[in-house]
C-alpha cells in the first residue's frame, strides 16, 4: 500500500481497477508483418507527414496562445525540412521501415536539445520529442497518437499520462470510477467533462503510470490523493462517508437572475434537479467527440430532442453550435472551409456541419423558443455569416413547411477580438455569453491559465459588458469563473443577469443570489466600478476591489 498526490480536477471519492491507457508509441511495437515496397513505404510516409503537418497548421489557424503556433510550427518544419525528409527516404530505400526511419534521423536529432544547459531549451525539447513521437506513431496506426481503448467490463479508475475529451468519451464513462493523469491541464476541456459526470479526478500526478493494471486505487479527489491496495477500513471510511448535499432549490430567485445549467457530456442529469431552472448552455460538441462518423441531422435531432424534453416548459433553453478548438478533437474527420468567411474559424468546423446542426437543433423543440449561440468569433464577418445561415436555415424550413423553434442568436465572447470590437458585434446579437475559461486563457497567455482571478481577465469582462450596455444587449456569463460567489456582486454590477454553471454549482449559485440584498445588488450597469475596473493593475487591487462590492451584502 502506498500513496500518490496531485491537483484536484473533479471532487468526490471512488475506488476501482486500475487501468492504463497507453498509446502506441508506450509500448513495444511488434515487427510488421509483411514490410510494405520502399515505394509504397515511402508514399505511406509522405501523406502521414502531409496530414500531421495540416494538423498542426489548423491548429495554429484557430486560437491558440503564441507558445503553442510557435511549437507546432517548429514541429512541422522540424517534420518537413527538406534534410531530414531525405535523410528518411534513404534509410527506407535501404530497408528499414518508416517507423524506424523517423525514429533514427528524428529522434537522434532532438538529442542535440537534450545535452543542453539551459532549463527553457531542454522544456522545449520534451515538447517537440513528444509532438515528433506522436507523428511517429501515425505511421502504422490509424490515426495520429490513438489510445488502445478497451472495453470497459468493471468499475475501473483509468490511468493515463494525458487524455482528450474525445478519448475518454470513447470509453463505457458509467464503469469509470476515478481518472488519474500524471499530465493533464485543471482548467482544460477534460476537467469540465469530468466535472459534468462528478467523475472523481486528479491530474498531475507523479508516478501515476507506475501504477499496475489490476491494482485497487482508492481515489480521494477531496484530498488530492490516492492510495494503492487500500486496506478496507480506508475503504469503507471514504467511500460510506456522508452523502454530498444535492437538493436544488425549486423556489424563484429574488434576483432578476436566470441561472441554467451547462450540459454535454452527462446527456440526461435524469433526477438531478439542475434542469429546472433551464439549459443555460448546451455544450453540443461533448455530445460527439466520441462518435466514429460526423453526426447526421435526424442523428442530432433526435438527441438533441430528448434532452430538451427533460427542460420545464417555462425555462430557457440555449445551445452552443459545434466548437472543436483546442483539446477537443473529435475522432472522425472534420471537413473545414477552405474558403470563405469560416475559413481559419477558431471553432475548428465548417459551413454543411454548421447548417445540419443549425436545422437539427430548429427542428428538437418545435414549440420551445431557443437561443442559438456561436462560439469563438473573432470577426465581424464570421458573425454576419454565421446569423446569415441560420436565416438561409429558417427560410428552407418554412418553405419544406417543417415545424421550427422560434430562436434568437448569441455570440460567445470569449476572444480578446470579440471583446474589443463588443459595441461592433453587438447588433448581431440578442444576448452576450462572456466565455470566462477562454478569456482566462488569453489573459495569462503565454503562461498557464491562472487559477486567481486576475485584473487582465475582470478588464477583459469588463469591456465586454460595456460593449453590451452601450448597445442595448443582454450580458451571461460562462465558464469556470461564472461558478465563483464571491464575484457575482461584481458580474451583477456590469449587467450580467444570466448565469450558466455546470451542474454540481446550479445550487451554490442559485443560493449565493437569495442572499444578496436585491436593491444593491439588481443587475445593472455601474459606470463607476466600470473606470475603477480599468485602473486594476495588482491582483490585491482586484481583491480590494471585490471584497468592497461584497462587503455591501
Amino acid at each position: 500500500m502506498y500513496s500518490l498526490s496531485g491537483i484536484c480536477v473533479s471532487e468526490g471519492a471512488a475506488q476501482g481497477r486500475a487501468l492504463q491507457l497507453r498509446r502506441p508509441s508506450d509500448a513495444p511495437q511488434p515487427l510488421r508483418q509483411g514490410r510494405r515496397e520502399p515505394e509504397a513505404e515511402i508514399a505511406a510516409f509522405e501523406k502521414a507527414c502531409r496530414e500531421f503537418v495540416a494538423r498542426l497548421y489548423q491548429v495554429m489557424q484557430g486560437p491558440a496562445p503564441d507558445s503553442v503556433r510557435d511549437l507546432f510550427g517548429a514541429v512541422a518544419g522540424f517534420i518537413s525540412a527538406r534534410d531530414n525528409q531525405d535523410d528518411i527516404k534513404a534509410l527506407i530505400k535501404s530497408g528499414m521501415s518508416a517507423r524506424e526511419a523517423c525514429q533514427s534521423v528524428l529522434l537522434d536529432h532532438l538529442q542535440a536539445f537534450d545535452r543542453s544547459d539551459d532549463v527553457e531549451v531542454k522544456a522545449q525539447a520534451r515538447e517537440l520529442n513528444a509532438l515528433a513521437r506522436e507523428f511517429i506513431s501515425t505511421l502504422d496506426q490509424g490515426s495520429a497518437g490513438d489510445f488502445k481503448l478497451p472495453e470497459l467490463t468493471e468499475p475501473t479508475v483509468i490511468i493515463a499520462q494525458d487524455l482528450t475529451p474525445a478519448h475518454f468519451l470513447c470509453l463505457r464513462t458509467e464503469l469509470v470510477r476515478a481518472v488519474v493523469l500524471e499530465g493533464g491541464l485543471s482548467s482544460g476541456h477534460l476537467g469540465v467533462v469530468l466535472r459534468e459526470l462528478r467523475i472523481p479526478s486528479l491530474f498531475s500526478v507523479i508516478g501515476a503510470c507506475s501504477i499496475k493494471d489490476g491494482e485497487t486505487v482508492l481515489v480521494d479527489a477531496g484530498s488530492s490523493s490516492l492510495i494503492v491496495q487500500p486496506t478496507k477500513e480506508d475503504s469503507v471510511q471514504l467511500i460510506t462517508g456522508p452523502a454530498l448535499f444535492k437538493d436544488v432549490d425549486a423556489d424563484e430567485p429574488l434576483t432578476n437572475v436566470t441561472v441554467g445549467c451547462s450540459l454535454g457530456a452527462d446527456r440526461g442529469l435524469d433526477g438531478s434537479g439542475s434542469l429546472n431552472h433551464g439549459l443555460g448552455l448546451l455544450r453540443s460538441e461533448f455530445l460527439y467527440l466520441g462518435s466514429d462518423h460526423e453526426p447526421e441531422e435526424q442523428e442530432m435531432q433526435d438527441l438533441f430532442a430528448t434532452i430538451f424534453a427533460k427542460i420545464p416548459e417555462n425555462a430557457p433553453i440555449s445551445a452552443r453550435t459545434f466548437d472543436f478548438a483546442g483539446d477537443k478533437k473529435p475522432i472522425f474527420t472534420l471537413n473545414l472551409d477552405e474558403k470563405g468567411p469560416l475559413q481559419g474559424y477558431g471553432a475548428h468546423v465548417g459551413t454543411a456541419l454548421i447548417k445540419k446542426e443549425l436545422r437539427a437543433l430548429l427542428q428538437a423543440a418545435p414549440k420551445r423558443p431557443i437561443s442559438v449561440i456561436f462560439p469563438l468569433v473573432s470577426r465581424l464577418s464570421e458573425a454576419k455569416y454565421l446569423n446569415d445561415l441560420l436565416t438561409q436555415v429558417i427560410d428552407e424550413l418554412t418553405a419544406e413547411d417543417k415545424p421550427f423553434s422560434e430562436c434568437s442568436p448569441a455570440l460567445m465572447i470569449e476572444t480578446p477580438a470579440a471583446v474589443l470590437s463588443a459595441k461592433a458585434f453587438a447588433p448581431l446579437a440578442s444576448r452576450f455569453i462572456i466565455g470566462t475559461s477562454s478569456l482566462a486563457e488569453y489573459a495569462s497567455a503565454p503562461r498557464e491559465p491562472d487559477a486567481a482571478f486576475t485584473p487582465v481577465l475582470a478588464k477583459l469582462i469588463a469591456i465586454a459588458c460595456k460593449g453590451a450596455h452601450d448597445a442595448g444587449v443582454k450580458v451571461g456569463l460562462a465558464g469556470r469563473f461564472a461558478a465563483r460567489v464571491e464575484l457575482l456582486p461584481f458580474f451583477l454590477s456590469l449587467g450580467a443577469d444570466y448565469i450558466t454553471v455546470d451542474s454540481y454549482s446550479v445550487g451554490k449559485v442559485r443560493a449565493a443570489l437569495e442572499r444578496l440584498d436585491t436593491e444593491k445588488h439588481a443587475p445593472h450597469f455601474d459606470e463607476e466600478l466600470y473606470a475603477q475596473v480599468m485602473e486594476l493593475a495588482t491582483g490585491r487591487d482586484i481583491t480590494a476591489l471585490i471584497n468592497n462590492l461584497n462587503f455591501r451584502v
